[in-house]
């Protein structure tokens, strides 16, 4: 297939052979398009990142509370201030994607999360050595108070900002037409895939023990992802020689006006969209609130009235729904004759309804509805987190808009914990939080029918 030449975002030739497009395998040879190569590992990549993941973290809160001599509140503010200082960091991690392209950030990335993992796993004797500092030892908790909020913030970064940020930007490089469909299948795998970690993880700490358990993880992404990740990811199509989508469709049909892609936007410019924050602010609620929600799973089911292993079952069928919903999400994305906005309203209804649930319903008999919310709003999460960057503001500077969309997901994360441990202290329960989060995504839903695709309006005007 012929290269593109005059897509903005094509690298120039690597300076080093072992970050040539064609070593060790070349793309251009493989008999069938390489982008769905490239989209299993980009989704794998997205799995590599469950370690620095609320979900993956929250197995270990009881083991960290009791070797450090923590309570739920002190364990609390250490883990949003971790995850508000890897927020700082996150425009600069955009930056640096742009830079030295998707292969090299994703590999950097998955090595550096798993020397993370390695230092976590010995945070208690890291603590001890803290203790001799005289800045730091004049409370007892204080040392491993610090160490952990440091340790967070550098798993959070790895994990959840830059493993993320550059698994699902590559993504959004090599498809165009059929990004919707790849969406879709990319976000039912993470979908179950993440809602298996929790008890993974806890039957890992089991065997192994915690410390075992994030060394364990730690050697399989240095000794396994990271290889993999250089040997099959490339940063775009057109540095293989290939084009998006692999090439020309042999049945044309009509584009969806919402995927036409008139020139790219900087940072700065897609900062200044209304666009750009209907759909930042609305993952960002949805984020805070399943944040919370996990960081808190146990103490909120006490407070509604039921057992830990029915709240804790409720992840798997709200994964179904969240498959399903996401694949929908995606495919009705390429359809000619909608309107991206209108998805993200629906996220915001469903939001409201899943939020509403909890804060003003009665359990077990409305498990239902609260299953049908969670996944929908979840399955609308995954089905466009990944399609309205590069469909709005093209993908020239990806990896820095994407940066500055993902510091505004990290910080909402780290703040939910908090909001909703400062709820139950403060005004007695977790359903107020709740109830507020409904009335913020119910509002987000009507602002979402001004959010139009800004390439719409460069050729309106």
């Amino acid at each position: 297939m012929a290269l593109v030449q005059s897509q903005a975002d094509t690298k120039p030739a690597q300076g080093s052979r072992i970050w040539h497009p064609d070593f060790p395998v070349r793309p251009a040879c493989f008999p069938f398009f390489y982008g769905w190569v490239l989209a299993f590992f980009a989704t794998l990549g997205v799995c590599a990142s469950m370690p620095g993941q609320t979900i993956g973290v929250g197995v270990f809160k009881t083991r960290l509370m009791e070797v450090l001599g923590l309570t739920s509140m002190q364990l609390s503010v250490s883990y949003m201030i971790g995850t508000f200082l890897s927020a700082l960091f996150l425009g600069a991690g955009g930056k640096f994607f742009d830079r030295v392209g998707g292969r090299k950030a994703l590999v950097y990335s998955v090595a550096a999360l798993g020397f993370v993992l390695l230092g976590m796993s010995f945070v208690d004797r890291i603590s001890l050595l803290a203790a001799y500092i005289p800045v730091v030892n004049f409370r007892i908790w204080l040392p491993g108070f610090i160490c952990l909020a440091l340790g967070f913030a550098l798993l959070r970064f790895t994990g959840q900002g830059m493993v993320t940020l550059a698994s699902r930007a590559i993504l959004g490089k090599w498809f165009d037409r059929k990004r919707g469909l790849i969406i879709a299948v990319s976000g039912a795998v993470v979908s179950l895939t993440f809602s298996m970690a929790p008890l993974s993880f806890e039957y890992l700490i089991r065997d192994v023990g915690w410390q075992g358990a994030w060394q364990v993880m730690a050697a399989v992404l240095l000794l396994v992802m990271t290889a993999l990740f250089w040997v099959f990811i490339r940063d775009n199509p057109e540095e293989c020689g290939l084009e998006m989508d692999g090439g020309a469709s042999s049945k044309p049909r009509k584009m969806n006006p919402d995927a036409m892609v008139h020139r790219d936007f900087t940072r700065p410019e897609a900062a200044r969209t209304f666009a750009f924050w209907a759909f930042t602010l609305m993952f960002a609620l949805s984020g805070l609130v399943i944040t919370a929600f996990t960081f808190h799973i146990l103490a909120i089911g006490e407070e509604i009235g039921v057992s830990d292993d029915f709240i804790l079952k409720l992840f798997v069928p709200g994964a179904a729904v969240s498959i399903v919903s996401g694949i929908a999400i995606s495919w009705v994305t390429d359809l000619s004759f909608i309107r991206i906005k209108y998805l993200l309203c629906i996220m915001g209804i469903s939001g409201a309804l899943a939020y509403g649930c909890v804060g003003f319903g009665t359990y077990p008999e409305i498990s239902w509805l609260h299953v049908l919310g969670f996944g929908v709003s979840g399955g609308c999460f995954s089905g466009l987190s990944i399609i309205i960057w590069p469909r709005f503001f093209g993908r020239q500077h990806l990896g820095a808009i994407s940066g500055l969309f993902m510091t505004t997901i990290v910080i909402a994360s780290a703040v939910g914990p908090f909001l909703f441990s400062m709820a139950d202290s403060f005004l007695g329960n977790y359903r107020i939080a709740f109830i507020v989060s409904a009335f913020f995504a119910a509002a987000l839903a009507v602002a979402a029918l001004w959010a139009d695709n800004p390439q719409r309006k460069l050729v309106q005007g």
